[in-house]
């Protein structure tokens, strides 16, 4: 499956703008868990990733003690959109993470149907 990363409609990827502050290991883990989902797709689980609620799921790496999550969805059943990504700071769920998810995939679609 491809995987795509959001973009605002300036164009500015937050997910690329995450990992380019990255350090290298962190780099290379989040690439090598990048590569096993877009192997995986839909067959992809846990410890890989997990599902989340309404259609998102959270791509789970884990580097150290850093725990670094990105939500995505799928779309049209041939891509992965990784819609935000950030370092997950306690154990308790992240509904604002969620949300933002959520809001994001909206955002998305709404432009795909307009660019298609």
């Amino acid at each position: 499956m491809k995987i795509i990363f959001y973009r605002k409609e300036s164009g500015k990827s937050p997910i690329e703008d995450f990992i380019s502050k990255c350090n290298n290991p962190e780099k290379l883990e989040i690439a090598a868990h990048l590569d096993a989902l877009s192997q995986l797709g839909f067959r992809a689980r846990r410890p890989l990733v997990d599902y989340l609620e309404d259609g998102i799921y959270e791509l789970r790496v884990r580097v150290v003690k850093k725990q670094i999550r990105a939500l995505y969805f799928f779309f049209h059943r041939d891509k992965i959109v990784i819609t935000n990504v950030f370092v997950k700071k306690s154990a308790k769920a992240y509904p604002e993470e969620i949300k933002k998810a959520k809001r994001l995939r909206e955002d998305f679609i709404r432009r795909d149907k307009n660019n298609g």
